[in-house]
């Protein structure tokens, strides 16, 4: 075999090895674009599972605070009464 013929298998060889190393990059690429894509959505999922339980603790707290203020006027008028 000439030199020439080595060299054009050569780099008939590296041209094939580049070919394979390009279509792994890209499915690597495609897996690691999904898997960010993935995360994306569970964090939007998290943070909206935080926001409804912020939701519901203010609620809690505005009927917590109801509810005392509720009992205080009772206590108060029964004291009232009482005393009379």
């Amino acid at each position: 075999m000439g030199g020439e013929q080595e060299n054009s298998i050569r780099i008939a060889v590296i041209e094939e090895q580049i070919s394979a190393l390009r279509e792994q990059q890209r499915a690597h690429n495609a897996s690691t674009q999904n898997r960010f894509d993935r995360m994306e959505k569970k964090i939007d999922e998290f943070t909206a599972i935080i926001n409804r339980g912020r939701g519901a603790y203010a609620a809690s707290l505005v009927l917590a605070g109801l509810v005392g203020g509720f009992v205080l006027k009772l206590t108060t008028a029964l004291m009232q009464y009482v005393q009379r």
